[in-house]
């Protein structure tokens, strides 16, 4: 029995009816901190006034039967810390002296923080999932941080590689790691991870943790961000960094919800858009063409002779540019989709690019005589690749008929150079330019730079430009200035590896 009681994970001591202490093993010990010396022979000391009547009235209740074997109360520790326990106790009779009662107590922190804790987290998933906002999703994530889990929280955003910013937090406000130095206690223990650190974490995808006390913990947070947690007075344990990561994954959750929401509206706004845009742009040429036919029927029928071979001509010239320009938009349309099936099928073929830029130029000389702009070609003679001729025939027309509608009447240049690996080509006109603010989007779906009211268009051609030459393996970019003009260029591989 001894050697039970020795090696019992379990509190166990022997108490008279008055609480005298007659048994008190190890574990009594390593919970409670008070030896087996200093207890024997002397009333329990983990309990006083209320606590210590609710025990004996606890025991006198079992003892006859009232009341179940079991209790959960709140002691006390030799240094004065709480401790939640349940006890049990039994009646041992003693043929040798007054009853007493057998007691074990088992700790019930560890159970009631975990319990905590589950609930906490339920609680922050209820708060993270009530708004589609991210800025209110951080913000409720720092308010369920403080001062449940830390003295101070702070949420970090990386838009650049190596500065992360803040972007919310609660608590006490220490030292940001935006300075070049950790916040630090006078002893040099530092309170706040540095900006190194947070950059790595979210670089890396990998806590960190410091133990402390003073203690922080540093854990990812969606895809470029961090949250920190920081207190001075007690030590972080992996409990507590496994509990903030815990948090940090249902609140990127959350900030994914927010996102992919907020991104279907965006798509939702840019489909409407871009279909009352195409329903305009293919309602013009319609119109255009309806108004020509009745004219051209109405002066046959008043005088069949009459109609001259000219006006006839001029006519069907322009039934011919409105039928083009409905079947761009809805060759435009079609690309639309297939990209995203990712059914951009290409059909490589050795290709002459300087004989296909002159071809192009050929075939827009009347856009040209229309506003006036002259065209200067600079070609190599060894522009030579392998490519999908058609897709690289689209891109050209894009770019170069891009360059007469916004040129003003001005000089156009296209220049193709050559090396033993790619060709470049370069598109430059001294047109109108493009805002510093409109450059990073230019190249993406339904984006504009104009007004479509002064030049038309559904913003797509730009960014089929990009997925051709991307799927040919090159790139294509823009730099302008506004007033002075544009320059597009595409670096095509002449062979894809």
């Amino acid at each position: 029995m001894e050697a039970l009681l020795r090696v019992s994970p379990v509190a166990i001591h022997l108490l008279d009816l008055d609480g005298t202490v007659r048994l008190w093993n190890p574990a009594a010990e390593r919970l409670f901190g008070w030896r087996q010396d200093d207890v024997l022979g002397h009333r329990a000391p983990w309990a006083t006034g209320a606590r210590w009547e609710t025990f004996l009235h606890h025991q006198e209740q079992a003892a006859r039967g009232l009341a179940p074997s079991s209790l959960e109360l709140e002691l006390h520790r030799r240094d004065g810390t709480p401790v939640q326990v349940e006890l049990w106790t039994a009646p041992m009779p003693s043929s040798t002296g007054p009853a007493q009662h057998l007691a074990l107590l088992v700790d019930l922190t560890e159970r009631r923080r975990d319990e905590a804790a589950r609930q906490r987290l339920l609680d922050a998933s209820d708060g993270l999932a009530s708004s589609l906002d991210p800025d209110a999703t951080l913000e409720h994530l720092v308010r369920l941080a403080v001062p449940a889990h830390a003295e101070s929280c702070r949420v970090f955003r990386e838009d650049v590689p190596g500065q992360p910013r803040r972007v919310a937090s609660a608590g006490v406000e220490a030292r940001s790691p935006a300075t070049t130095e950790a916040a630090a206690l006078p002893d040099g223990a530092t309170v706040s991870p540095d900006e190194a650190t947070v950059s790595r974490v979210i670089a890396t995808g990998e806590p960190a943790l410091h133990a402390g006390p003073p203690s922080w913990l540093c854990v990812p947070l969606a895809r470029t961000g961090a949250l920190v947690l920081s207190t001075s007075e007690r030590a972080y344990t992996l409990r507590e960094l496994a509990l903030a990561r815990e948090l940090t994954r249902r609140a990127s959750l959350a900030l994914d919800n927010a996102r992919l929401y907020h991104e279907a509206r965006q798509a939702l706004r840019a489909r409407d858009e871009v279909l009352a845009i195409a329903s305009h742009e293919l309602k013009s040429p319609i119109s255009a063409l309806r108004l020509q036919v009745q004219s051209l029927r109405a002066a046959l029928e008043r005088a069949p002779e009459a109609l001259l071979r000219e006006r006839l001509h001029r006519g069907l010239d322009l039934v011919g540019r409105q039928v083009k320009r409905q079947a761009k938009l809805i060759d435009a349309l079609l690309d639309v989709s297939r990209i995203h099936a990712g059914r951009l099928a290409l059909t490589p073929e050795p290709v002459d690019l300087s004989a296909l830029v002159r071809e192009v130029a050929e075939r827009l000389e009347l856009e040209f005589a229309g506003t006036g702009a002259h065209l200067t070609l600079t070609l190599p003679t060894d522009a030579h690749g392998h490519w999908d001729r058609l897709r690289l025939d689209q891109v050209l027309t894009n770019l170069v008929s891009n360059a007469v509608k916004y040129g003003r009447g001005n000089p156009v240049e296209v220049a193709l150079s050559s090396t033993d690996a790619q060709v470049r080509l370069d598109v430059r006109d001294a047109g109108i330019g493009i805002a510093p603010e409109h450059l990073p989007r230019l190249f993406h779906r339904f984006e504009r730079a104009v007004s479509d009211r002064d030049y038309g268009g559904v913003g797509l051609g730009l960014w089929i430009v990009r997925e051709v030459v991307e799927a040919m393996g090159g790139h294509v970019s823009a730099s302008s200035s506004p007033g002075v003009g544009s320059t597009f260029t595409v670096v095509l591989p002449k062979t894809r590896g």
